[in-house]
């Protein structure tokens, strides 16, 4: 997909590449059952299972995971009961937990990271679901394997843990746990994946979770009908099932992301080491923020000031192309820099 250097939208962590083209194929083969109810989504699920070598009894479809995450909400949290999550992640949990009328309790952040030993001092007899981003949302960290492990191993298997994998796709530290494996053993993790992030079909609306059986039924009790539509299906399926277009976008994303991090390194920039599709940075005050982001818009790149979630001193810079990023850093060390020094 060609872009115009000049209308550059950096804000929500779409793929910048768009989707495979497979997707249009498969919509316009859909266009003559619009008129028709949907199915249950079967094909998908039967496409998810052999992708992850699981049961598709395992698996529940959404409109977006946002969607898996509001059910887990309804599903295993009473109204006298508490949710555990990180500040500075994911926004859709707290306000989900507010729709809701459910407490939500928040941990900090270690180093950027969602570090679930922050979590247990804060675990008590009303907790009953646990959010953890991996990569966090928005600061591109991760956790590892054996933390994760570690961290399942000490709480109640009464407690359900959802660990979101919105942005797995790109990570490329090994040391990315292996959910599924730990899946088998802790019943109570529930992993939750995004088609928004990596498969680039954010505007259509599909997500899923995998969880244990009994967890399905119980998850599925609260699911509306109807809630994924045909062409969600079809195009979900071309995405899925499209291995080069991910790849590629994995590579790409890859290599721009080692080149604006290690710039903006060199510049001086506080900068966590992200593993998604996206930078965060952060200031000293909200006027050198303010400063960085007008420098970008003004140039018609637009990037996500992180003061609408309540972090007036930060920004989240989606990952482009080589265009795209040759062009922020020459931005940012020519009219930047210079601003900040005048």
């Amino acid at each position: 997909m060609k872009r115009n250097i000049i209308n550059v939208r950096l804000s929500a962590n779409e793929n910048f590449y768009g989707c495979s083209p497979n997707v249009f194929k498969a919509i316009n083969s859909q266009t003559e059952n619009i008129s028709l109810y949907p199915n249950a989504p079967l094909k998908l699920k039967e496409v998810l299972a052999n992708k992850y070598n699981i049961s598709a009894n395992k698996l529940i479809i959404g409109a977006g995971s946002v969607r898996i995450i509001e059910n887990l909400i309804l599903t295993f949290v009473k109204d006298d009961e508490e949710v555990l999550i990180f500040d500075n992640s994911f926004v859709a949990y707290k306000q989900l937990c507010s729709f809701h009328n459910k407490k939500c309790v928040m941990a900090k952040l270690d180093n950027g990271r969602c570090d679930p030993k922050k979590l247990l001092p804060l675990i008590n007899k009303k907790t009953k679901l646990i959010f953890i981003a991996n990569p966090n949302n928005p600061t591109g960290t991760i956790i590892s394997h054996n933390e994760l492990e570690s961290f399942l191993s000490e709480i109640s298997p009464e407690i359900i843990v959802a660990i979101d994998e919105a942005y797995s796709e790109y990570v490329f530290d090994d040391n990315f746990p292996d959910s599924i494996k730990l899946q088998e053993k802790y019943k109570n993790l529930i992993i939750l994946h995004s088609l928004s992030k990596i498969y680039g079909i954010a505007g259509i609306r599909v997500g899923f979770g995998i969880a244990d059986e009994k967890n399905i039924v119980k998850m599925s009790s609260k699911m509306l009908p109807f809630t994924l539509n045909t062409i969600a299906e079809a195009a979900a399926i071309a995405s899925i099932e499209d291995d080069n277009f991910i790849e590629n976008s994995r590579e790409k994303n890859r290599i721009n992301l080692k080149y604006l991090y290690e710039n903006f390194v060199k510049l001086g920039l506080n900068i966590f080491p992200s593993q998604a599709n996206f930078i965060y940075l952060w200031f000293d005050s909200e006027k050198e923020k303010d400063c960085f982001y007008n420098v970008l818009a003004q140039n018609n790149i637009i990037i996500c000031d992180m003061k609408v979630f309540g972090q007036p001193n930060a920004v989240r810079i989606t990952i482009g192309d080589n265009k795209v990023s040759r062009k922020i850093i020459c931005l940012i060390k020519y009219e930047f820099i210079r601003n900040l020094k005048s």
